[in-house]
């Protein structure tokens, strides 16, 4: 589950490619947060029989967590909120997560992850597990964390530049207690936010494991025209970008005037590929 995922030299750039952890194959759900999701339901399938995740409609979260609920045999139930069943059937998330047998349920009027989470709470039963935003961090730390952290022991000892797309700010802790665990010496951390700030919360799990370091910080999240949910498109010498994450943020790796020869770039995922065509909920 842990095995580490390469570090390749593509175009004059160096990638950590954690989009090649593919335990269902090529072409589906994969990454950094699929290992992630893996680890976390194995440190506690002997105490649950049922799975349940809440997050956006575009989220790769939900297909996660539903193939990580099959992969361990436990029943997993998706909510979604602040769309309708039409848009549910057309939308490649949803559509993954029926794949791979879960539930998947409109269950608020609204989107917001605070009231989803609420309805999450409110339909668990005593042995179902809350898969959260980000994948848990809370009373898990040990588990999610390292399964990064783990996976910096082969990148280079020495790089001037790591860039990675920052979003709930778990695998950037990760990474960082990574680079402190196995003395890698990175001159600049480059963090590049789709999604609110996290700095605050990233310092905080950073010093609880002794591994507090400064990181630059690129708000990609609070510039204009900016929506999460608007994929954009990168290629980087036949590497095609995840285009809600990564590939935002090789569009503005190009632009930073970085040197690619110095420079690592940490891909957390890929997009799925093997999406079913639409059916119904």
């Amino acid at each position: 589950m842990n095995k580490l995922t390469p570090v390749q030299s593509v175009g004059g750039l160096l990638f950590k490619r954690d989009d090649l952890y593919e335990p269902f194959g090529p072409g589906e759900v994969n990454g950094g947060k699929m290992r992630q999701c893996m680890m976390l339901l194995d440190s506690v399938k002997d105490e649950i029989t049922g799975v349940i995740s809440c997050c956006s409609i575009h989220s790769p979260q939900a297909p996660i967590t539903a193939a990580a609920a099959l992969a361990f045999g436990k029943r997993c139930k998706i909510l979604y909120g602040g769309t309708s069943r039409a848009k549910l059937l057309e939308s490649p998330m949803p559509r993954l997560c029926l794949k791979y047998g879960a539930t998947v349920l409109l269950a608020t009027r609204s989107g917001r992850h605070n009231v989803l989470y609420a309805k999450a709470k409110e339909l668990k039963g005593p042995e179902d597990f809350i898969v959260q935003y980000g994948i848990n961090l809370s009373g898990h730390s040990d588990v999610l964390l390292g399964a990064v952290a783990a996976q910096v022991e082969n990148i280079p000892d020495e790089i001037e530049n790591l860039v990675m797309t920052c979003g709930s700010g778990i695998t950037a802790s990760g990474v960082m207690i990574g680079l402190n665990r196995y003395g890698k010496k990175v001159r600049n951390v480059h963090l590049v936010a789709t999604a609110p700030d996290r700095r605050e919360s990233i310092h905080r799990t950073l010093r609880e494991h002794g591994a507090d370091r400064d990181f630059i910080y690129h708000d990609l999240f609070h510039t204009e025209g900016f929506a999460y949910e608007k994929p954009a498109t990168a290629v980087w010498g036949g590497i095609t970008l995840h285009p809600n994450y990564e590939a935002k943020t090789m569009q503005w790796f190009v632009k930073s005037g970085l040197d690619p020869g110095s420079t690592l770039f940490w891909i957390v995922g890929a997009a799925p590929r093997n999406i079913p065509a639409a059916g119904r909920p």
